[in-house]
């Protein structure tokens, strides 16, 4: 039997298991909802967008704030289904986000090592859902979206901005 140290879990988790109080949890994601509605790119992926996925800034910020949108709206409950896998939870647990992001190293590399596949999100969203994992648990105090609802590949803000570099 495995004994985990108290250290090994922020002080301030929540009885989900997250760092992150749902509150906090909604404001991110409406300052997410608000960046993508700004960028007016639509809901739809264009495959010659996904083709080259690091040519254009604003897409990539506006493929971020996907990322943290679809994962934010699955942990705060709005929609039953993971974002990558469809794992089925109404309000996820942790475990839960692991077994729907397992595959989160690889969509991340997309792109750049290897070409994007159909039906997965752009490398950008991977990211950013990767680094909201981060914030939700408590390993950052950074939010993945800026207060001025922006994400890593357009805000100056100086805490976000080295995330896109760290992904």
């Amino acid at each position: 039997m495995a004994i985990v140290g108290t250290a090994a879990y922020p002080a301030a988790m929540d009885q989900d298991g997250w760092a992150r109080e749902d509150v906090e949890i909604r404001r991110v994601l409406e300052l997410a909802r608000a960046g993508i509605a700004r960028y007016g790119f639509g809901e739809e992926l264009h495959p010659e967008d996904l083709a080259r996925p690091w040519g254009n800034g604003r897409w990539m910020d506006n493929a971020w704030l996907r990322g943290v949108r679809d994962l934010l709206e699955w942990v705060a409950g709005e929609v039953a289904y993971g974002p990558l896998r469809g794992t089925p939870a109404a309000r996820p647990t942790q475990y839960e986000v692991y077994a729907d992001t397992a595959d989160i190293d690889e969509i991340m590399r997309q792109g750049s090592r290897c070409p994007v596949r159909p039906g997965w999100p752009p490398p950008q969203s991977g990211e950013a859902m990767d680094a909201t994992v981060h914030w939700l648990e408590g390993e950052t105090d950074v939010p993945p979206v800026c207060e001025h609802a922006l994400g890593a590949y357009q805000c100056a803000c100086r805490d976000l901005a080295w995330m896109s570099a760290s992904s």
